[in-house]
């Protein structure tokens, strides 16, 4: 099948326009890159009505670094408006479609370029994860989602959700392909994120949610006897209300002039949500990052007992489309729910497919100590190499 009539059935690309690299460590490598980032005359819409036409004079960072080192970039993936979303339905380019079920939702913001990846159309999609975005369309569709810690690679170039909270992240279908990404694309200044835990045997803690996920707690067992549970009382009770204060408000912060002239060619659900930071107090998002840092504290403490906690990368696997088109809001409660907490304490943490439900997969979530991505990144090895 042509690679244009497999995208007209599931929506993976806003647009297709390759772009060759050099030749590098990452030659033979085909990229999609989420269409909220960069490339110089190719257009960037962010999935949005607002920037149809949108055709930046330069590339993002990534994108320079994936070209400089072998890279070839296939086209803009398809991204949940302004990467304001967790369902990928609200899009320019219609929603991107679940690889197994065309039919069901992608999971997003990210989530053409999970679909992308599952469908091989690419080897690597690159994805931005303010709350999930990456994971949670990795879970949905069966692919490895690698969120790094914030900061470790910068996001010029990178149309904004919340500058302190987003991150670049990648999807691929193997261990070893990240891998060889990351060795390639990390500046050098942050390899060190990389290095492995001397340990010979990692200590695992599983944080759980909530029973919806008792299965896979079983097969998490089988592979981690001695994992013990981690209890995290403070991100659990006021996580969730200090990330969508920090997101929304500076989420609206970027959105300002597009609210005030362009608020009718927004999508429905992702206009309430930065309207909804419009109405946030300068008390509200100083207390959120107070909150943070009291929650960044107790997360850290965790890692004196544990190298790593494991929990369900989403509670559901994908709905149907028709389920979640006018009731995204509800949807992305769900979605969001397991991942978002990682986003409030910056910390690397990676989905891998772990476990199918009505034949539908679930990814198992990965999360550490900030800056210490290497030991995320063994313990998944491990799980995929079983």
């Amino acid at each position: 099948m042509s690679l244009e009539r497999l995208n007209s059935q599931y929506n993976a690309f806003i647009t297709l326009h390759e772009i060759r690299g050099k030749d590098g460590p990452l030659s033979g490598l085909i990229f999609g890159v989420k269409d909220v980032i960069e490339t110089s005359g190719v257009r960037t819409t962010a999935g949005s009505r607002i920037l149809l036409e949108n055709v930046p004079r330069r590339n993002a960072l990534i994108v320079d670094r994936i070209l400089s080192t072998g890279g070839t970039i296939l086209g803009k993936t398809n991204t949940h408006e302004f990467a304001v979303g967790a369902t990928n339905t609200s899009s320019v380019a219609g929603p991107a479609r679940n690889p197994r079920d065309r039919d069901r939702i992608s999971g997003g913001s990210s989530g053409g370029s999970a679909v992308a990846v599952a469908l091989k159309m690419v080897d690597v999609g690159v994805g931005t994860d303010t709350g999930g975005s990456v994971r949670i369309p990795a879970s949905l569709c069966g692919v490895i989602g690698f969120k790094p810690s914030y900061g470790l690679f910068p996001m010029s170039g990178v149309i904004p959700f919340s500058w302190s909270l987003d991150t670049l992240g990648f999807l691929t279908r193997d261990y070893e392909t990240l891998w060889r990404v990351l060795m390639a694309l990390t500046p050098a200044e942050g390899k060190k994120a990389y290095v492995r835990s001397p340990r010979t045997k990692l200590r695992v803690g599983v944080f759980l949610f909530n029973d919806s996920t008792k299965d896979l707690l079983e097969k998490v067992m089988e592979y981690f006897p001695q994992a013990r549970p981690v209890n995290l009382p403070n991100m659990i009770r006021y996580g969730r209300w200090a990330r969508r204060v920090i997101a929304t408000s500076e989420g609206a912060s970027y959105h300002l002039t597009w609210l005030r002239s362009k608020e009718e060619m927004y999508f429905p659900d992702v206009r309430d949500i930065l309207k909804s930071g419009l109405s946030i107090s300068a008390v509200d998002y100083v207390n959120a990052l107070r909150l943070r840092k009291l929650i960044l504290e107790e997360y850290i403490s965790v890692f004196k007992d544990v190298d790593v906690i494991v929990s369900p990368t989403t509670r559901i696997p994908a709905p149907k489309i028709s389920e979640v088109q006018g009731r995204e809001k509800e949807f992305r409660e769900d979605l969001v729910a397991n991942t978002e907490l990682f986003n409030l304490v910056g910390a690397p943490s990676i989905s891998v497919p772990f476990l199918e439900r009505d034949g539908l997969p679930l990814g198992l979530m990965i999360s550490g100590e900030p800056y210490k991505d290497g030991v995320v990144l063994e313990v998944a090895r491990q799980i995929l190499a079983n």
